[in-house]
């Protein structure tokens, strides 16, 4: 019998369900991010070089670093699961 003991509320909650609103801002970094990745921006005539690539090929590399460099962050950020599953 757990007398006494009051049950977790959302914001406890072990299952995560009350980390999904402060996480939210996570998903908006990688659409932005995503939005850099993709050289959509790109003028489609544009011939400028740099190191023999063209400069959206650089552009494009240096968004999947930063993508890299934030998804390594946010998994080292987070909490150690304690659980089994």
């Amino acid at each position: 019998m757990n007398v006494g003991v009051t049950p977790p509320t959302r914001e406890q909650s072990p299952t995560g369900a009350g980390q999904s609103m402060p996480r939210r801002w996570i998903i908006v970094v990688y659409l932005g991010l995503l939005a850099l990745v993709i050289p959509w921006y790109w003028p489609a005539g544009d011939l400028r070089h740099a190191y023999g690539l063209p400069l959206w090929v650089i552009a494009t590399l240096a968004a999947l670093l930063l993508t890299s460099g934030f998804t390594a962050w946010v998994f080292l950020s987070l909490p150690a699961d304690d659980g089994d599953g």
